[in-house]
């Protein structure tokens, strides 16, 4: 049976935002309710259609994505941390080529606010920005590539405007 206090709790809770289903379990779990009335609501507002992780994932993805600058490493990793399965959570990290370029300029832009003036010359600040680029969760390669076509754009237009 669902518990009308729970079940209220849970409406309420998903009226302001959506949750994934052990958020929205955490969040009962935390007001004391018993962990049967906890089941009950959640697995009813899943009948409902108002808790379902894979749609909450894709648009956690496309927005961390996209303000954040955050890559699939970093997306699937805090996916798993909001419970939804390894496999799923890796799926719903590969964003789309056009996704992936915007948070990876996202990244960037992020990161060059707090770089020196000039940047791009010091070999040691481009392996930390590489680095940061990692550790946001985006690949190697990806990271290397996205700083080194970066340097060299900053360097061609330092260039320009010294020849002014």
């Amino acid at each position: 049976m669902v518990s009308r206090d729970a079940y209220q709790t849970a409406l309420d809770l998903l009226s302001r935002r959506d949750h994934f289903r052990r958020e929205l379990s955490d969040k009962l779990r935390h007001r004391d309710f018993p962990t049967d009335q906890i089941e009950a609501a959640v697995a009813r507002c899943e009948e409902l259609g108002l808790v379902n992780d894979e749609r909450v994932a894709e648009r956690f993805v496309e927005v961390r994505a996209a303000t954040r600058g955050w890559g699939p490493n970093r997306l699937a990793a805090e996916l798993q941390k909001r419970g939804v399965p390894r496999n799923d959570a890796e799926r719903l990290a590969t964003v789309s080529s056009e996704l992936g370029e915007e948070a990876i300029r996202t990244a960037l832009k992020k990161l060059e606010v707090r770089a020196p003036e000039r940047w791009w010359q010091d070999s040691q600040r481009r392996a930390r920005m590489i680095s940061s680029l990692i550790a946001r969760g985006f690949a190697a390669d990806v990271a290397i590539s996205a700083v080194t076509e970066m340097a060299a754009s900053r360097e061609n237009t330092t260039d320009a405007l010294d020849d002014q």
